[in-house]
């Protein structure tokens, strides 16, 4: 009984160092695969897988994206939506990074905001795009609801009004 009292203080006692030491502690919870669904702006379905892993000797996180997206209007060819992107720390500006390159050919860079983020939300804002809109700026959110359950949020941000682009639920594979 003693030994497990003593093993519990000692996790209690060095886990605010491994925090320290894990650049990418914040999002831990990610890691891993992900089914679900999701709405996008024409209120058009969608089946999504996505995984999170870390890479390159933990220096990296790599994101990748695969969206079925089934169209409302039958009129309309349903769409495969594809992206790969890394999440990096870039230690001079002191951000995260995450880089997004799509299928369709355009490219965000998103930076994490603080001010925004805690523990359960993470929020990027996009600082760059190629090949896309230039107007406005594009935040994506995730909310962890459970060690088990994501919620993920596209909206653009423009001349002060948010438009939401898609919402998306998802649950971790085990």
């Amino acid at each position: 009984m003693k030994r497990q009292i003593f093993v519990i203080i000692l996790l209690i006692y060095f886990q605010p160092a491994y925090s320290q030491g894990n650049t990418f502690y914040q999002f831990d919870f990610l890691i891993g695969n992900w089914v679900g669904s999701g709405v996008d702006i024409d209120k058009n379905k969608s089946e999504i897988s996505a995984s999170y892993s870390y890479t390159m000797g933990n220096t990296y996180i790599e994101v990748n994206h695969h969206s079925e997206i089934e169209k409302k209007n039958k009129k309309f060819k349903n769409e495969v939506h594809d992206d790969w992107g890394m999440i990096s720390y870039d230690k001079q500006r002191g951000v995260y990074i995450y880089r997004q390159f799509n299928i369709e050919g355009y490219y965000n860079q998103f930076i994490l905001i603080d001010s925004l983020s805690n523990e359960n939300t993470i929020v990027f804002e996009s600082e760059q795009t190629e090949n896309f809109l230039t107007e406005g700026k594009f935040r994506l959110i995730v909310k962890k609801i459970n060690n088990f359950e994501i919620e993920t949020f596209l909206d653009l941000v423009s001349t002060g009004k948010e438009i939401s682009y898609g919402k998306n639920k998802l649950i971790k594979e085990e």
